[in-house]
Parts: C-alpha cells; sequence; structure tokens
C-alpha cells in the first residue's frame, strides 16, 4: 500500500504538470517555447517518484521553488492567467511539503 504522502506527491506532480502542459494550448497566450521550457523538466524526477526513491524526494523541493516563484508571478502580474498561477503555486507548495516530509518518514524507515 502506498504511503498517503507519497500519493499526495505524485497526485500534486501530475497536477503541475498539467498546468505547465496547460501554456502548451493556443488559447493560453504564451509561446510554446515557454511551455515546453517549464514542463520538460517536470519529467526529470518522474522516475524517481515512482520508485520512491529517498533522494529524487529530497531534492524535487529546490526545484518546486522555481515552479512556485512562476506561480507567484504570474497570480500577482499576469490576470489572463490567474487560475494557472494559483494551480502552480498550490501544488507545487503542497508537493514540496508532501517530498520533504515523505523523504523524511523514508528515512525514518531506513533507521530501524
Amino acid at each position: 500500500m502506498l504511503h498517503p504522502l507519497r500519493v499526495i506527491s505524485l497526485v500534486c506532480w501530475l497536477a503541475l504538470f498539467g498546468f505547465q502542459s496547460s501554456l502548451l494550448w493556443p488559447e493560453s497566450g504564451v509561446s510554446y517555447y515557454w511551455g515546453l521550457l517549464l514542463a520538460i523538466p517536470l519529467l526529470i524526477p518522474l522516475p524517481g517518484l515512482l520508485g520512491g526513491k529517498r533522494y529524487t524526494y529530497k531534492w524535487i523541493g529546490f526545484m518546486m521553488l522555481v515552479y512556485f516563484c512562476i506561480g507567484i508571478s504570474e497570480l500577482a502580474m499576469n490576470p489572463q492567467l490567474r487560475a494557472y498561477g494559483l494551480g502552480t503555486t498550490i501544488s507545487s507548495t503542497i508537493l514540496f511539503l508532501a517530498s520533504i516530509y515523505y523523504a523524511r518518514y523514508l528515512g525514518m524507515q531506513e533507521r530501524r
């Protein structure tokens, strides 16, 4: 059975990937370049997230800081992308917290 923090991390990763991929739609008003630039790096930690590797859950928090900053800036500055900014901010924050605590949980399991 999967740990709830791992499930939350995977769901938030999927939501964040969906928000970044939504920039590829022509209606978003953003060039394909920015959509790809933001979506492709999210594929890097996917094997570690699916495999439950502690190291991946530790460093993905640093990666989420970039998406958090992008979400906050779009939320504050771009009225057309407010939903995108809010979704990106919330999903990156929850992913950050869930991955850090899941890495901590895995560390405690290794000590036993």
